[in-house]
């Protein structure tokens, strides 16, 4: 038993003498910016995304005088989420027939049929062209709806056949 003893206290004294570790501190940080997710990840500043949805106004009589609204459907692939509070914006351009309003075009042909965009479903606030329209990201910062709604008037004497335009939407932040 006293070897055993001995082989101990000596295992001991080594530890003991043993010398200090220095120390010292480094800074840990990380800066957090505002932005947004479109279709869960960040877009590259231009970054062309793909069709975002369609605004579809429907068949009607080629007679029909009525007018027709219709709202942006999004596409269940598009979604837009943004940091809580951040100034978000958006721009519509023209579209294939830029003049001073837009126009559906009927394919296979060169007549056109006006028609209008707002952002509100009452038709009272317009979306001109290019105008930048803001967009509230406080209160629902996921999935933030696009306030896109069309209205045209059928004019009664266009001739039959599918009318179409397509748009180029700008998110800005």
């Amino acid at each position: 038993m006293a070897r055993c003893l001995r082989l101990i206290g000596p295992m001991m004294m080594v530890a003991g003498l043993a010398q200090a570790s220095p120390t010292d501190t480094f800074m840990v940080s990380a800066t957090i910016t505002p932005g947004c997710l479109v279709n869960n990840s960040i877009p590259a500043d231009g970054a062309q995304l793909g069709t975002l949805g369609s605004l579809a106004f429907g068949s009607a009589s080629a007679l029909s005088q009525e007018t027709r609204s219709a709202s942006l459907l999004a596409s269940g692939s598009f979604t837009l989420s943004c940091t809580p509070g951040i100034p978000l914006s958006m721009r519509i351009d023209g579209g294939l027939q830029p003049t001073t309003e837009r126009q559906l075009k009927r394919e296979d042909g060169s007549e056109t049929l006006a028609y209008q965009l707002y952002q509100d479903a009452a038709s009272v606030n317009p979306i001109d062209i290019d105008q930048p329209i803001t967009i509230d990201t406080t209160t629902t910062p996921d999935d933030i709806p696009l306030p896109v709604w069309g209205s045209l008037t059928l004019p009664g004497n266009l001739p039959a056949g599918n009318y179409r335009d397509e748009l180029v939407l700008t998110l800005e932040w």
